[in-house]
């Protein structure tokens, strides 16, 4: 993953203005937002600063997988990109998915483990937190305390697709308030 993503990444599911993560880490608020455009590269004990600051801690992880807080950035990227399409965002939460559903179980759990920023659009909030939950369960790991916040799951229904046979719905999703069956998680 790219420096830039996994600072803004966890800066934002820290609910921190790049002002607060600049003040907390030492660095200057035009350095940070350099960093997550990608003008600058942050290395070595920078980038260890920047974590920090919001609260996280650099590790290595025997996989290519991305995490969910990943997942939700690049969602969050595309939906407020000049594009904001929302086929491209579904695309990126099916690559979550195949992420997770092709992990390890422990590898699974550490991919879930840290709160994704929100994405912008609380239907893939839901979708997200219901991902990881379904994946979990799969295994027998419990879920970490992000999945069950209130901005995960909807007040009304989202389906996903009105095309889709609605009596393969999976109960994970439901409960988040996605209407999302087991045939649509195929990669597209």
């Amino acid at each position: 993953m790219a420096t830039a993503q996994l600072v803004r990444a966890a800066r934002r599911s820290q609910g921190l203005s790049q002002r607060d993560l600049a003040t907390r880490s030492g660095v200057t608020q035009p350095a940070l937002a350099d960093i997550e455009r990608a003008t600058h590269d942050a290395r070595g004990q920078l980038l260890d600063r920047l974590l920090g600051g919001a609260g996280y801690r650099l590790c290595a992880l025997p996989t290519r997988a991305h995490t969910v807080a990943e997942w939700a950035d690049t969602i969050y990227q595309e939906l407020r990109g000049h594009a904001r399409d929302d086929a491209v965002a579904f695309r990126a939460f099916i690559g979550c998915h195949d992420d997770l559903a092709g992990a390890t179980p422990l590898v699974l759990a550490a991919l879930c483990v840290a709160s994704p920023p929100l994405c912008g659009d609380p239907r893939y909030d839901a979708a997200l937190a219901a991902l990881a939950e379904y994946h979990l369960a799969r295994v027998g790991f419990p879920v970490p305390e992000w999945v069950t916040e209130p901005a995960r799951t909807l007040e009304s229904e989202w389906t996903v697709s009105p095309y889709t046979d609605r009596t393969d719905d999976l109960e994970t999703f439901r409960r988040h308030g996605v209407r999302l069956g087991a045939s649509e998680l195929a990669s597209v």
